[in-house]
């Protein structure tokens, strides 16, 4: 099966208005809501710690081939490699630098969250009875491969993006290849509420980026920061990355993000199965006046929405982009953390209070500040630890609210969160630093260790 099978074949976007009504048509009831995790993780040679290669008998590559023949995965090729894996309704994919991401499909609760992440967890470690000597590690940076020595994926569309994103930010290809994330996907019921969600996110992000802070380790040691990643970011492409300020504010719509995404420039379009480069055309321009004989369409704008990379995005559905990739554990109480706060209206509507009254300036700055200062980062004059034990408190209360008679609460999870970072006050990051220093005895191979899932 190929990634581009039916891409070309797409009706045309008849004008700007037309595209206005694209987000509404993907509300579900309340009833109907699910969640959705993506789950990156690095492919390392155990005993180095350095990310494994895409070709080649130990590489990734053929890893996936083993993969998909173990678990009954169906193989999805490009120009002849293996470069995802489809089944059912999860998808294994890849990013630039070789990192395996899982892409669950959506569910109605944590608990099976949880399931899905352990259940690949035991895919991937049974690939070292195949593959010996490799181990596959969850965290928000590659904590030992310089980035020269990081293959890229033989995919069209990353070779594309790597010319065109590193024109826009001196840490681009860093983003591309050496970061892992984990993602959270929401529905939303309807135009006002999921514009509701937006804004909470945006004015709590910076927060909850600082609470899960867990790339501190690069080239085998210290790299000065707590969340490396973040500021990996910081320094991509400001035309489609980082906090979207003007959605923090009232009354903003559907309407206004499609104008974000007009304006956002374009990398690439899709026709017979080609991948032809844009050259920073905006969205806008290409619908108005097309580009030699292309015309916008409909598949061009979806593949458009998977290029904006903010802390959070609108597709069909609500993606949640800020946090470094967590040790396993604590992958759940990274999409508890959001369930809790975005899926109850009392809750969401507190968390919006605590943050409501701070200025764009305030915003950015702590976001700038993150990376490096975590939860000893200031709001104004607030400092956010406060912030986040009100949010956490809150989190478990709108869980608690989403709970069946019956049910356990989710908010399980968060206790995990509770227990790890915010009663001793230390971030992921912090914990894995004291370690370095004491338990660690300054080892690579015991960090390393640590970090394998």
């Amino acid at each position: 099966m190929t990634t581009l099978a039916g891409e070309e074949k797409s009706r045309t976007i008849s004008s700007e208005e037309e595209l206005y009504s694209f987000f509404p048509q993907f509300a579900k009831p309340v009833r109907e809501r699910l969640i959705g995790i993506e789950c990156e993780f690095f492919g390392i040679e155990e005993e180095t710690g350095k990310a494994l290669p895409y070709l080649g008998p130990h590489g990734i590559e053929a890893i996936l081939c083993r993969l998909a023949a173990a678990f009954h995965y169906e193989p999805i090729l490009e120009q002849g490699h293996v470069i995802a894996l489809k089944r059912g309704g999860t998808w294994v994919t890849l990013e630039p630098g070789g990192q395996v991401e899982l892409s669950a499909g959506p569910v109605k609760n944590v608990f099976e969250i949880e399931k899905q992440v352990e259940s690949f967890a035991v895919e991937l470690r049974e690939m070292k009875k195949y593959f010996p000597g490799i181990a596959w590690l969850s965290v928000g940076i590659q904590p030992v491969s310089r980035l020269d020595e990081i293959s890229w994926v033989p995919k069209r569309r990353y070779d594309l993006m790597s010319t065109y994103l590193k024109s826009r930010g001196s840490l681009a290809h860093d983003m591309m290849k050496r970061t892992c994330t984990n993602q959270i996907n929401l529905d939303f019921p309807d135009e006002p509420t999921a514009l509701a969600q937006f804004q909470v996110i945006f004015g709590i992000t910076s927060i909850v980026s600082a609470i899960f802070s867990h790339s501190a380790f690069s080239e085998g040691k210290p790299n000065g920061f707590l969340a490396r990643r973040v500021q990996i970011w910081n320094e991509t492409d400001p035309d489609r990355c980082g906090l979207l300020l003007q959605f923090v504010g009232e009354g903003k719509s559907f309407r206004d993000y499609v104008e974000y995404l007009l304006e956002m420039p374009m990398i690439f379009i899709v026709r017979e199965e080609k991948w032809i480069s844009m050259g920073g055309i905006s969205f806008r321009k290409f619908l108005r006046e097309g580009k030699g004989e292309h015309r916008a369409t409909w598949s061009d704008f979806e593949l458009h929405l998977s290029m904006a990379f903010p802390e959070a995005r609108f597709k069909r559905y609500l993606e949640i982009r800020g946090v470094d990739a967590q040790r396993l554990p604590l992958i759940p109480a990274v999409a508890a953390f959001w369930k809790g706060i975005l899926y109850d209206e009392k809750t969401r509507e507190k968390a919006w209070a605590l943050v409501r009254e701070f200025t764009p300036e305030e915003r950015l700055k702590l976001h700038r500040a993150v990376p490096r200062e975590g939860l000893k980062a200031r709001l104004g004059k607030t400092a956010i630890f406060e912030l986040a034990q009100e949010l956490f408190r809150l989190s478990c209360e709108g869980l608690g609210r989403q709970t069946g008679r019956g049910e356990q609460s989710e908010c399980v999870f968060l206790e995990r969160m509770n227990e790890e970072i915010l009663k001793p006050r230390r971030t992921p990051a912090e914990t894995l630093l004291e370690k370095w220093r004491n338990e660690f005895s300054q080892d690579p191979r015991r960090l390393i260790q640590y970090l394998e899932i």
